[in-house]
C-alpha cells in the first residue's frame, strides 16, 4: 500500500526561527503514528509537511 519516509526535514519561518530541525521518520504500512509534545515543538508542522501543506 503506502509508505511515509522522511530524511533530514527542516521547515525554518522567517530568516532564522527553525521549526523542524533535521526530522528523520519512517512509518510504515498499516503502522499507527502518534506524535506527543509541548506546545510549539512542531508536531503540526510535521504533519503539514507531510500533508503537502508547507
Amino acid at each position: 500500500m503506502a509508505e511515509v519516509i522522511l530524511e533530514n526535514i527542516c521547515k525554518t519561518y522567517g530568516n532564522s526561527f527553525r521549526a523542524i530541525d533535521r526530522l528523520n521518520l519512517s512509518i510504515e504500512d498499516g503502522e499507527f503514528l502518534i506524535l506527543v509534545g509541548p506546545s510549539g515543538c512542531g508536531k503540526s508542522t510535521a504533519l503539514r509537511m507531510i500533508a503537502g501543506l508547507e
